[in-house]
């Protein structure tokens, strides 16, 4: 039992060390465990208008990918996701907090920033050897096996808080090359800054920056890079 504890400790440092190199269709494979999250996703009219402004942001990324796909989950979770594949996940409960398109446009831009960083994939690491061990040993249909692969979504999501800021910065960027300006970038961080209730403290251990941390960066690298600011426009999707 030791020697198998060692041989997973070294493959899991090895995933960490050698997941940003893996393959579109490798990505694909090691995607499959989270498919289950997003398979009931809402598919209507404000899907399809996500799918058209995360295209709008795709064409303009620096490195070329294969498609990204956006699934629209009912969650009441203020949240988006990075999934391997190219999936991302917008929980109903952060799009019922977003006012325009252009909003939601940076929270795509941010995911996608993930993705170019290999984000998503440098933090699966041991977990998702853990899921392939159970769903060889056990099946992948089992629950058990589904109740892991459910819970390393959440675990695999705890980026740094290094990463998150290089996300945002990445996400100004892009938006920047999309709209030619940043529109709805700040809008949006201040409604989340608004509504946080802990002190600053509180986020010393944590992945995440303090979302009024996450707004002045924002707010520095906008006047740092010159980044235009315009008016916002009322979200045009439907409810």
């Amino acid at each position: 039992m030791a020697f198998l504890i060692v041989i997973y400790v070294i493959l899991g440092f090895c995933v960490d060390l050698f997941a940003p190199l893996l393959s579109a269709e490798t990505e694909r494979t090691l995607g499959k465990p989270f498919e289950k999250i997003y398979a009931g996703a809402e598919k209507n009219e404000d899907s399809q208008k996500l799918w058209q402004l995360l295209k709008g942001l795709e064409e303009v990324m620096p490195e070329k990918r294969e498609p990204f796909k956006v699934h629209l989950v009912k969650n009441r979770a203020v949240n988006a996701m990075a999934l391997p594949g190219g999936n991302i996940l917008i929980y109903t409960g952060l799009w019922e907090e977003v006012n325009s398109d252009r909003e939601i446009a940076f929270v795509l831009a941010h995911e996608l920033g993930h993705f170019a960083n290999r984000d998503h994939l440098k933090s699966l690491g041991r977990g998702l050897l853990l899921y392939s061990f159970l769903a060889l040993v056990i099946g992948s249909d089992n629950s058990l096996t589904d109740f892991i692969g459910q819970s390393l979504a959440g675990v695999h999501m705890k980026f740094s808080q290094h990463q998150e800021t290089m996300a945002d910065k990445y996400a100004l960027d892009l938006m920047n090359r999309r709209y030619g300006q940043v529109t709805g970038a700040i809008e949006f961080m201040q409604k989340i800054a608004a509504k946080e209730k802990k002190g600053h403290l509180a986020y010393y251990f944590s992945t995440h920056p303090h979302p009024e941390t996450r707004l002045n960066i924002i707010k520095n690298e906008i006047q740092k890079k010159g980044y235009i600011i315009g008016s916002e426009e009322k979200k045009t999707l439907i409810y």
